[in-house]
């Protein structure tokens, strides 16, 4: 392997020599992008086709006039996995409780698996950078694989791999080939490639931080992100490359939408929520997949109307890797400073090989201050009412894809000084080229436990689950969430 990377970097300097496409040579004709959820449009923990219309890929591709059809491997409803929806709207004390839950038990279909040709969205949930490189899928898989999901036994790359990558497809090969093969052999022109958010996210959604088993270590990604980019250049010298960086999640609501205290009605004191480790500090961070469990009183001391046991806290041992709900302030700390190392590294390699960068994380930053505006309207990173996120705190709406694709056409105007008209956002800030979203003022959200299983295996299908299926009473309180930070005098739309 070490032989065959140098041979490759070697190979690249030739590549290179011959120039990266400037501004006068940009050719949209054949887009093609690369990469995680986020390029396919993953919304409210499922890939489904009114979502995927507006994948940010889709709607660069309208943008930019893309010739014919941006192909992409759409799926029917009720998604897969079955989308996240508002399953009841609770009033608990005059005030607004929505849960929400998968809005069938069922999942949908692909519609057109039959395409003969390679997608021009390679986008695959779930998958890190390694996934990129090395993971194959077969469309005549689906159905075994699609069992094997549903009983938690691979993960949601495995899967999606064999709905995204055409097989057989390459030129006289009778194997299954990687969706950098794929991106190749389609004949690019034009690349956006989008990933390494799956190289840390296990850790947030697990509350399991552990280099190399809940996040790619910086020497792996480093490996191969290079992998990745230097084949792309050395095989299609004259394309476009715009790759993206990765916004910290630790901002996401999925794990802010919770405090780790609950507020004292009658003083405004903030008591403290219950981890196993003992109780939280206003640093430490709580995950949404703890609402039902806080919903049950667990995390909530006794004299302040919970069950006084204790929130699950992640862990691994002799039995395996236990999701939990929490994330301590060291926790926070390294996760933030792996998504620097990658960051830097995708940096480093795309000035290596040519690629335009898109500072995605300075542009979540503005984001989650609520600094970005549309008509005057604050769009935040508020749960549920910022706008930008759907129902699993993670992935956006159609309005964040669509805030997405806009900023990077900016992105590519100003780099490449293309002319790229900028994106209609009023469709999609009004609602009508918006579902799943949801502007309800909640004072509490919870998840149903199905949900909050659901989102830890989609990522760990080997982890266990059991700390987050607990029953025992429900215990009627309010938490406090976190308040938007927005501008004074404006609220969220």
């Amino acid at each position: 392997m070490r032989h065959a990377r140098k041979a490759l970097l070697l190979g690249l300097a030739a590549a290179l020599v011959g120039g990266v496409a400037t501004a006068q040579q940009v050719d949209f004709s054949r887009y093609v992008a690369l990469g995680d959820s986020y390029c396919a449009g993953f919304s409210n923990l499922s890939l489904l086709q009114k979502h995927q219309l507006n994948s940010y890929p889709a709607i660069l591709a309208r943008q930019a006039g893309f010739t014919g059809t941006f192909q992409q491997p759409l799926i029917s409803e009720p998604g897969i996995p079955a989308e996240l929806a508002l399953t009841a709207l609770h009033v608990v004390g005059g005030q607004v409780s929505p849960v929400i839950g998968p809005k069938s038990s069922s999942m949908g279909l692909p519609i057109n698996i039959t395409y003969p040709s390679i997608y021009n969205n390679l986008g695959i949930p779930g998958a890190a950078v390694h996934n990129l490189i090395a993971t194959t899928g077969n469309a005549n898989n689906l159905q075994s694989d699609a069992v094997l999901y549903a009983q938690g036994k691979i993960g949601t790359a495995q899967l999606f791999a064999d709905i995204v990558l055409r097989f057989p497809v390459l030129p006289g090969t009778t194997t299954p080939a990687t969706a950098l093969a794929q991106a190749i052999a389609a004949q690019g022109t034009f690349y956006t490639v989008e990933v390494g958010g799956d190289d840390v996210i296990d850790a947030v959604l697990s509350g399991v931080v552990v280099d190399g088993v809940t996040m790619t270590t910086k020497a792996s990604f480093q490996a191969d992100y290079t992998t990745l980019l230097g084949a792309l250049r050395q095989q299609r010298p004259s394309a476009t490359i715009v790759v993206m960086n990765v916004s910290d999640m630790t901002e996401w609501p999925f794990a802010r939408a919770i405090k780790p205290y609950i507020v004292n009605p009658a003083t405004g004191a903030h008591i403290p929520l219950i981890g196993e480790a003992g109780p939280l500090t206003e640093q430490d961070l709580v995950t949404l997949n703890a609402s039902p469990l806080l919903a049950k009183g667990i995390g909530i001391p006794k004299a302040a109307g919970g069950t006084g046991l204790p929130l699950p806290e992640g862990s691994i041992d002799a039995t395996g890797l236990h999701a939990g709900v929490i994330l301590r302030a060291a926790e926070v700390a390294a996760i933030r400073a792996r998504l620097a190392d990658i960051n830097q590294v995708i940096s480093a390699v795309a000035a290596q090989f040519g690629a335009k960068v898109w500072d995605i994380n300075a542009f979540w930053a503005n984001i989650v201050a609520g600094n970005y505006l549309i008509g005057g309207i604050p769009i935040s990173s508020a749960f549920l009412t910022g706008g930008f996120f759907g129902y699993d705190g993670f992935h956006p709406t159609e309005l964040g894809y669509a805030i997405i694709a806009n900023d990077l056409v900016k992105t590519i105007n100003a780099q490449l000084g293309t002319k790229v008209p900028e994106v209609n956002l009023r469709p999609f800030l009004d609602g009508s080229a918006t579902a799943g979203a949801t502007s309800v003022m909640a004072a509490t959200t919870t998840l149903s436990e199905q949900a909050a299983v659901g989102i830890v295996k989609a990522y760990l299908p080997n982890a266990l689950t059991d700390k987050l299926e607990v029953n025992t009473h429900v215990v009627r309180r309010h938490i406090a969430e976190r308040q938007d930070r927005v501008p004074d005098g404006q609220i969220n739309p």
